[in-house]
């Protein structure tokens, strides 16, 4: 099998780690370990290259309205970059750890966590309009689809507040244990929490309804839903663990289909955003994309020096963006 990005792709060299990658108006946004931001047309040939931040990019996310991307980083600043190479510091955080960031487009939010708080912006404003306090360090952030629910994950449970109440003391959700990445469902009925040790644990919201889902040889660290819901892919094993949400009890008592299996672990997963196609990123730096229906796959890339940190799929789906620990990416064409 010859990797596709040999047929219908550019190969991208980076030069440093890649955090995230981003599709923002046509254009892919890879922020970097090195502090700096890269931006490609969608035929990979390079648009602008900006030094943004002092120390490597902790987290990245789409500004909710402009086109342009948000980083956070080890140096303290939240920043705007657009796809010009236009520059603009959002906040100054005294050089704090900026370790999360999400953002929405439905309601305007953008919100960053650092140590014990969340601070909340509005599209409108470039200041903090509120900050939320926790426990204990938040370890992951993610909205619903609306833009309204605001979910941090911490030690001992994970925190549901509306983000754009202030005063809102928050619903917890206690399950012992450190909880560091989380997701919401599309439906905002479901809300899943990777564990610092080898396991998911997840709510039901509307019930309440406690979910467990073990048995992965790794951490998981990247999820994925596909665009009904219906589907959450995970990293953390020898190949995507991908289960089903179909249902009150969801995955409960449910076997997970297991796409993409090799010898490399998992590192990095994407849904397709209309089709039931995962993208699947591996240790090796190898990459396929996997139809869940037969699970036939096509090989995007072959294995390189460092593990895929970063995948991500253009908004009409017809290309795909790659990129590894070692500094390799790739943007690819298909057509589903």
């Amino acid at each position: 099998m010859t990797a596709q990005v040999y047929e219908t792709g550019r190969r991208l060299a980076l030069g440093a780690s890649a955090t995230s990658v981003h599709w923002i108006k046509g254009l892919c946004f890879f922020a970097l370990g090195d502090g700096t931001v890269h931006v490609f047309d969608d035929a990979g040939a390079l648009q602008m290259k900006r030094e943004v931040h002092s120390g490597p990019i902790l987290c990245a996310a789409p500004h909710p309205i402009a086109g342009a991307l948000l980083t956070g980083g080890d140096d303290g600043f939240l920043c705007e970059t657009e796809s010009d190479g236009t520059l603009s510091v959002v906040e100054e955080f005294g050089g704090k750890w900026i370790n999360h960031l999400v953002s929405n487009s439905a309601s305007g939010i953008f919100a960053a966590a650092l140590g014990k708080s969340v601070s909340v912006f509005r599209k409108d404003s470039q200041k903090v309009v509120h900050t939320f306090t926790y426990p204990s360090t938040v370890g992951g952030l993610a909205l619903d689809a609306k833009g309204r629910r605001l979910a941090a994950s911490h030690y001992n449970g994970i925190t549901m507040r509306y983000v754009l109440m202030p005063d809102d003391k928050g619903q917890t959700l206690n399950w012992s244990g450190s909880h560091l990445a989380i997701t919401l469902s599309p439906d905002a009925d479901y809300v899943i929490s990777a564990m610092q040790e080898n396991a998911l644990h997840g709510w039901r919201l509307p019930e309440k309804i406690d979910l467990r889902m073990d048995g992965y040889p790794a951490k998981t660290r990247s999820f994925s839903w596909d665009k009904r819901g219906r589907w959450l892919a995970t990293s953390g094993a020898n190949s995507a663990i991908v289960w089903p949400f179909v249902g009150k009890l969801g995955p409960q008592g449910k076997p997970p289909m297991q796409p993409g299996e090799r010898e490399a672990l998992v590192t990095a997963v994407a849904f397709h955003p209309n089709e039931e196609v995962l993208a699947i990123g591996y240790a090796d730096g190898a990459a396929l994309a996997v139809r869940l229906n037969d699970q036939m796959g096509v090989e995007l890339d072959e294995p390189g020096e460092g593990p895929v940190t970063a995948l991500a799929w253009s908004a009409d789906g017809k290309q795909i963006a790659i990129g590894d620990e070692a500094g390799r990416g790739a943007i690819i064409s298909l057509s589903s």
